[in-house]
């Protein structure tokens, strides 16, 4: 099955971040773009999977939300997923082949290339890589995509109302619970022949570049979808933490 020409996008407000999605237009002309708004992401929620409802609605907080939302909205229709504070500087299929069946993903951080040492990168990211959830492409009804609501939901299940927002509180949790940590794992099972699917992983610059990596000349062919890192959740941290949740 063939990924759809469609872009999927979505925040609080249309009026957020419109020059960086008409980006999106213009550079993929002919393909079909959507936007949701909080609200919407729930209605769609309720028609297209009306049992996720009741996790969705668990989930305290807007981002782990907003990650449920992403990954079944691409499972339900196909197409891309990006975040709004995201630039696209490259028609996707001038180096996407959207006629594989295939889940497209990009590499967001590895141990080689992260500059600030190991504590802080075990805070942040999985060994030995991540794989970034701001940006994906994939067929509709790519068994990755459902695989990784059906642990979400499994995972919120386990616990009360009180404990998920207790746990919440910790930025890694929220990593582990439902974002790029827990699609990097679910990606891995697919990638190490475990799973049966196909998934192709971008090289880091492609859409993972970190912002003092953007304006470098040798690296502006490579970047094809600049993240701004507007939208950034995590909580300001008073000390370096020394723990790690694991769920």
């Amino acid at each position: 099955m063939s990924i759809p020409r469609r872009i999927i996008q979505t925040h609080r407000s249309p009026d957020i971040g419109r020059e960086w999605r008409e980006s999106w237009i213009a550079h993929n002309p002919g393909y079909e773009y959507m936007f949701f708004t909080n609200d919407e992401c729930r209605d769609f929620v309720a028609q297209h999977r009306p049992g996720l409802l009741p996790i969705y609605d668990k989930l305290p907080n807007f981002v782990q939300r907003v990650d449920l939302f992403r990954y079944l909205v691409v499972h339900e229709l196909g197409g891309f997923y990006a975040d709004v504070d995201t630039v696209c500087c490259a028609p996707l299929d001038s180096y996407v082949d959207l006629e594989r069946d295939h889940l497209v993903g990009g590499m967001e951080m590895t141990l080689a290339h992260y500059r600030h040492g190991t504590a802080t990168y075990m805070e942040n990211y999985t060994t030995p890589y991540q794989v970034l959830n701001w940006m994906f492409g994939a067929p509709k009804g790519h068994l990755a995509l459902a695989l990784l609501m059906q642990r979400i939901e499994f995972y919120v299940a386990q616990m009360s109302p009180q404990q998920l927002k207790d746990w919440s509180l910790t930025d890694r949790f929220t990593l582990e619970l439902t974002g790029p940590m827990l699609w990097t794992h679910i990606l891995n099972e697919f990638l190490a022949g475990t799973r049966q699917g196909e998934v192709t992983i971008l090289s880091r610059l492609t859409w993972g570049s970190l912002p003092h990596e953007q304006n470098v000349a040798e690296n502006l062919d490579l970047i094809k979808v600049r993240h701004l890192f507007e939208g950034e959740w995590k909580k300001k941290r008073q000390a370096a933490r020394n723990y790690t949740v694991r769920i």
